[in-house]
């Protein structure tokens, strides 16, 4: 009989964080598989817990990121939480509710901007309300907890 351990998934682009089963004994060697990287990072959750963050997850092109609060910088890419006993991963102590409230996600946005009157530039006259460019925004939600995870 396999041992298993729970450990939490929080995933930026579909704003959600869940309980995943894995093998208790390769935990932390799955956690890779889960957040889909091959070079991980562990970043202090509290004094028992851990997230595995993707090392590289920083790059261009980015339609999602998480915060995390008390971390100085985003955190790209899905991300681990479970409990950490040395070099191994366990099931979190914390309930995923009190996990998830640590947690913001955060997608950009692109608003349309509209010339408000006849404007005139330049390049000539732009008549009122015709596109002239986008405004980006930052939303921000927290993560939704689904029940009754996935492996």
């Amino acid at each position: 009989m396999t041992r298993t351990s729970t450990l939490y998934l929080l995933d930026p682009h579909t704003e959600t964080i869940q309980e995943v089963e894995v093998a208790a004994s390769s935990a932390f060697s799955q956690s890779y598989r889960l957040i889909g990287c091959n070079l991980v990072e562990v970043v202090p959750f509290d004094s028992k817990h851990a997230l595995i963050i993707d090392e590289e997850g920083l790059r261009d092109g980015l339609t999602a990121f998480t915060i995390f609060d008390g971390y100085p910088q985003p955190l790209a890419g899905k991300i681990v939480i479970g409990a950490l006993d040395g070099a191994h991963l366990q099931t979190p102590q914390i309930s995923i509710e009190d996990a998830a409230k640590r947690f913001e996600v955060c997608k950009p946005v692109l608003d349309p901007v509209y010339a408000q009157h006849d404007e005139h530039t330049p390049k000539g006259v732009i008549l009122m309300g015709v596109l002239i460019g986008f405004q980006t925004r930052i939303e921000r939600h927290a993560p939704t907890i689904i029940k009754g995870g996935v492996q």
